[in-house]
């Protein structure tokens, strides 16, 4: 019985080492591939914001772009973050570490409830509101005034915006700036499979759900334009290839500036996700928000 019982765990033990190989494999792999389009970049480019990029709790590099545009970018710390699924790869958790304040909007109800059940029920009211909608061009402005409301000061200004639903993006983000919702900062995710100067995009459909098609999003041409018709400057494309950030015009100057064809970046999707040593979780947060409401 003990030997079938050592043979188990030695089986056990074997399989852990093996996917922890495997996961060791990946991402050495990844690192030397980011590494060598990042020095690519800095000899054409070296004013690319794309240079700070670095992963902490974002899908890929998006944390480091973050942060080097805020030191920058004077700010209240205030955000709003769509498209989140279970928050441990967004854009946000980390500003939340840094003593941020916002609201996550997640379509997926099974998402919010793992939230939830991960947070122990905690009252996160004055850093982070969860919000379970499945947005559209119907609810988008609603979803904003609910994120100012829950600011409840004179500072509402929302500093950061970040946007990623597999679909729709672009009519939601046409519909905020015709309506006058026009944060300091902007992340959006974009096609990437249709350089510029393609304007494309997919068709507006109010239930539409990407299916893991090309048919997704916008091209980010389309963005370019979007945003140019509403004094917003493109200053970042992240080396993966998935998200552009724009900033308004008044702090384009803080920022060098190039072309759309030298901003753009191919999407990388064996960078994507970036994978780091540990499995990231919400444990960080629910061990801060205790202590704020202990």
């Amino acid at each position: 019985m003990l030997k079938s019982f050592f043979k188990r765990q030695a089986t056990n033990v074997q399989r852990f080492l093996g996917t922890y190989d495997v996961v060791k494999v990946q991402s050495i792999q990844q690192e030397r591939e980011y590494d060598r389009v990042r020095e690519s970049v800095a000899k054409q480019y070296p004013g690319s914001l794309a240079l700070f990029g670095h992963k902490v709790y974002s899908q890929t590099d998006e944390d480091g772009i973050i942060e080097e545009i805020f030191n920058r970018i004077p700010n209240n710390k205030r955000f709003l973050e769509i498209g989140i699924q279970t928050g441990i790869e967004c854009n946000t958790l980390h500003l939340l570490l840094q003593g941020w304040k916002g609201t996550w909007v997640e379509g997926s109800e099974k998402y919010c409830k793992i939230i939830a059940d991960t947070l122990n029920g905690l009252q996160f009211k004055n850093k982070l509101q969860v919000v379970n909608s499945f947005i559209d061009r119907d609810n988008i402005l609603d979803i904003f005034k609910q994120a100012d409301h829950f600011f409840a000061s004179s500072q509402t200004e929302l500093d950061f915006f970040s946007l990623d639903i597999d679909g729709n993006d672009f009519y939601i983000m046409e519909q905020l700036l015709v309506n006058g919702y026009t944060p300091k900062v902007v992340c959006v995710e974009y096609n990437a499979k249709f350089r510029p100067p393609l304007d494309i995009r997919i068709k507006y459909n109010k239930t539409h759900v990407w299916d893991g098609t090309d048919y997704q999003g916008c091209s980010l041409q389309s963005y370019i334009n979007l945003f140019a018709a509403h004094q917003y400057s493109l200053v970042c494309c992240n080396i993966p290839g998935n998200n552009a950030f724009f900033v308004r015009n008044e702090y384009a100057t803080l920022f060098t500036l190039y072309n759309a064809t030298e901003f753009y970046q191919p999407c990388r999707y064996h960078l994507c996700p970036i994978t780091l040593a540990h499995k990231p979780s919400l444990h960080y947060l629910k061990a801060m928000l205790e202590e704020q409401t202990g």
